[in-house]
């Protein structure tokens, strides 16, 4: 069985948190190997600062913080995944 990569956004629900889900979306698929990563949104603002994220949008991958505060590009996403 693979271990899935576990990414993370985290946000409000406002337009720059759904655009970084759209680039984390589009990464995974370019990856050809979707399979291999859970993604998973919180907006739940009471769990952002278990998650060490003080700005929002907010991006994790694997229990790591990647950026605050702004939204990456798909390509940019896929360097770190």
């Amino acid at each position: 069985m693979i271990e899935r990569k576990q990414i993370q956004i985290v946000g409000k629900g406002c337009k720059k948190c759904d655009r970084l889900y759209e680039e984390v979306i589009k990464a995974v698929n370019d990856t050809g190997r979707p399979e291999e990563y859970e993604i998973i949104k919180f907006t739940e603002v009471n769990k952002f600062a278990d998650l060490d994220i003080f700005i929002t949008p907010g991006l994790r991958i694997n229990d790591k913080v990647i950026s605050e505060g702004r939204v990456l590009s798909a390509n940019k996403i896929k360097d770190y995944l």
